[in-house]
């Protein structure tokens, strides 16, 4: 589960067996006219952003029901700007928790009772904050760190087809909702940028080929989020819709790999373009 451009991918909130651990170091690239996941944006503008990532989960058991604790840290580097306003930077992100908990669908089983379950559809809600502990300097052109706090809400929802076979057929829809604080530190002592509520729609359906593979068709819908300085509004609200796909395999029980491409396919007038590719590498234990 991570959240940015791509948001948190296919799979992210399957059912696992409590005591599971999960490493999972990932790459991220971005090329958009947004620095990533930061409200620095600018229609002609252009950004190139590689991010690496370490995230780990945790599953666990609250009344009976499954729930897990992820975080993830990163580290990259960003490049662009507009013609003849360019930079580069490069340094920590920003800190990403995420609470997830089931409210139906996924009881808290160990691994011989995990075998044993048949899952049909699971509604889960998720908290989550990103904390500015990322680098950021006022003075900087561009900044990984954002400077501010995030809280989300979401409620991932997911319906199985054929569980435990080999053609298992996921249909996964996870609608979220974003809150921000203000970024009182802005460049030449321009004051405070705010920004509104911001609206995410992911989907993925996702389809086992063998025991080893599986693929998923992705998008990505975002609207709101428009930015403002000392309360003077930016007209920047997106509205913009992002296609993809991923790649899965699993080479053991314990790792598997998901290599994901997307791109904007629609935007407003002030909407996000570009594309972004990510692979995420997992271990579980």
């Amino acid at each position: 589960m991570s959240s940015n451009a791509q948001g948190d991918g296919p799979r992210a909130y399957w059912p696992q067996p409590k005591g599971t651990n999960i490493i999972t170091p990932l790459y991220t690239y971005v090329g958009s006219n947004q620095v990533y996941d930061n409200a620095l944006f600018e229609k002609e503008a252009d950004f190139n952003t590689n991010i690496f990532g370490l995230m780990y989960t945790n599953l666990f058991a609250i009344n009976g029901q499954t729930a897990a604790i992820v975080a993830m840290l990163t580290y990259g580097d960003t490049s662009g700007g507009i013609p003849n306003f360019n930079g580069c930077t490069n340094g920590l992100g920003d800190l990403y928790v995420v609470g997830v908990y089931n409210i139906y669908g996924a009881p808290s089983v160990n691994l011989e009772g995990f075998a044993k379950t048949k899952y049909n559809t699971i509604i889960d809600l998720t908290l989550s904050f990103r904390a500015p502990t990322g680098k950021y300097n006022a003075n900087d052109l561009l900044n990984l760190g954002t400077n501010r706090w995030e809280f989300k809400i979401g409620a991932p929802f997911m319906k199985f087809f054929n569980w435990g076979t080999p053609k298992v057929t996921s249909i996964e829809v996870l609608p979220s909702f974003s809150i921000f604080t203000k970024n009182k530190e802005l460049r030449n002592d321009a004051g405070s940028l705010s920004q509104k509520p911001l609206f995410g729609l992911e989907s993925h359906v996702t389809q086992q080929l063998n025991k080893m593979m599986w693929v998923s068709v992705d998008s990505f819908y975002r609207l709101g989020g428009e930015t403002s300085v000392n309360n003077v509004a930016n007209d920047n609200k997106f509205n913009t819709f992002q296609l993809g796909g991923t790649f899965g395999m699993y080479f053991s029980r314990e790792i598997g790999l998901k290599l994901t491409y997307g791109s904007v396919l629609g935007e407003n007038a002030e909407g996000m373009t570009g594309n972004m590719f990510r692979a995420m590498l997992s271990y579980t234990f």
